[in-house]
């Protein structure tokens, strides 16, 4: 067997930081060496772990010799974190970020609706966008991957096949997500905004989610032209799992806008593609796999597509190992199959 990679996790007891424990101990290329919390080094990580994972690393502050010792390094720190220290790590670590610092082009877009001055701008053009199955060429080559966000990969799969083929109106693209309230991350605990998670639906980020710039530019990336989608999102009672509405126009039927969408994806092994049927989020929580499914809506060239996701998974810590096998040149699904 091939010398498995150093491995070091930063932002190791949060949500995602626990998914990526989980998978890459089984790894049969990763030796996880390090992990870094921004907070306490004394909380129990175990407390969140199956039993089978011993013998971790004890938990340690942000060390940066100690990254740069690494092979890889899988940071999910919270956004306007990491790019303070990404200039001082080593080009010969491979960086797959889980925040937003690297995901926007615009460095100035990124300051705006982040409220934060960028300090490793110069880094910006050499990072590549995580959506692994599209940009899955550029990601074999990359030394800095910014995963997406849950919430824009939900969207953005189902939809930039659909653009870049220009078979759906671009001005009236409404979207519709509902996301476990595992996605607010662990401060939702100490949010008074969302009091009794498990029997509340809050609507928040009307108008101003942070994850719009996002959606927007890789949509107009793909539609050669400027797009922007209507998108609310909502967190339901659940802790985790991810399910997006999209509401477009098509003077295409639902058979030529399922089949381009089926014939897209067809040597993709996470992603399933339906007709006329009711998805919901069962079926991919605790899996990197995406569903998604077109129905026809109940006015005139109005048709519904769903795509359901784990938030956790295949909206953070499954497409970061995702683009590590991608990296790496091993099988995608490796780590991720159980």
């Amino acid at each position: 067997m091939a010398k498995k990679l150093n491995i070091a996790i930063a932002g190791a007891t949060g949500f995602v930081g626990i998914e990526l424990i989980k998978k890459l101990y089984h790894h049969p290329h990763a030796e996880i060496k390090y992990l870094f919390v921004n907070e306490s080094v004394d909380e129990n990580i175990y407390k969140n772990l199956p039993n089978d994972i011993t013998n971790l690393p004890s938990l340690k502050k942000i060390d940066l010799k100690l990254i740069n010792s690494c092979d890889v390094f899988f940071s999910s720190l919270p956004h306007a974190k990491f790019h303070k220290i990404a200039n001082d790590i080593s080009s010969n670590v491979v960086i797959i970020d889980l925040s937003a610092d690297f995901r926007l082009p615009n460095i100035k877009t990124y300051e705006e609706w982040y409220n934060v001055k960028h300090q490793s701008p110069d880094l910006q053009n050499k990072s590549v966008y995580g959506l692994s199955e599209i940009f899955r060429d550029l990601i074999k080559k990359s030394n800095l991957i910014a995963c997406p966000g849950c919430y824009p990969t939900s969207i953005l799969l189902p939809l930039i096949p659909l653009v870049k083929n220009k078979v759906i109106d671009l001005d009236s693209v409404l979207v519709d997500s509902k996301s476990g309230y595992s996605g607010a991350g662990k401060k939702i605990y100490n949010n008074k905004q969302y009091p009794n998670l498990d029997e509340n639906i809050a609507i928040y980020g009307v108008g101003h989610h942070r994850h719009m710039p996002e959606i927007n530019y890789y949509l107009s990336l793909f539609a050669k032209s400027d797009l922007e989608v209507s998108f609310t999102p909502h967190l339901i009672p659940t802790f985790r799992g991810m399910l997006s509405s999209i509401y477009v126009k098509s003077k295409n039927s639902i058979d030529e806008l399922f089949n381009i969408l089926k014939n897209f994806y067809s040597n993709n092994q996470f992603i399933k593609v339906f007709k006329s049927e009711m998805i919901n989020t069962d079926k991919v929580v605790n899996t990197n796999n995406v569903y998604i499914s077109i129905n026809r809506g109940n006015t005139k060239n109005m048709f519904v597509i769903s795509c359901s996701i784990d938030n956790l998974l295949k909206g953070a810590a499954g497409q970061a190992i995702q683009n590590f096998n991608i990296r790496f040149g091993f099988d995608e699904k490796v780590g991720l199959d159980k």
